[in-house]
């Protein structure tokens, strides 16, 4: 399974493990101006957003705050959505798994 383009972005897939206490359920790159967001869940079951700007007049800005379950379950319907009209089958069914684990929650 593939990370996947659009336009400037690098769209990665979902982790399985835990890796230093939190798994990443999105992480978006942006090359011109680099660029990470990433969207992640710790162990104890909270959602975060972080940003990181590595490039341009911003360079080394930093920004982390929580994301609700329903601001989260927004954005895995639009990553959802970008991979059908992209046709990232694979990727839209990984994204779908993580979906329906939060939906319950």
């Amino acid at each position: 399974m593939k990370d996947f383009w659009v336009a400037h972005w690098l769209h990665c897939l979902p982790e399985r493990e835990f890796v230093n206490g939190r798994r990443v359920i999105l992480k978006k790159l942006c090359f011109g101006p680099v660029v990470s967001q990433v969207w992640f869940v710790t162990e104890d079951g909270r959602c975060w957003y972080e940003e990181t700007i590595q490039e341009g007049s911003r360079t080394g800005d930093h920004f982390l705050e929580p994301v609700s379950r329903k601001a989260l379950l927004r954005l895995l319907d639009s990553e959802i959505a970008v991979c059908q009209r992209l046709q990232q089958l694979e990727a839209c069914s990984l994204f779908q798994a993580e979906k329906e684990r939060w939906h319950g929650r």
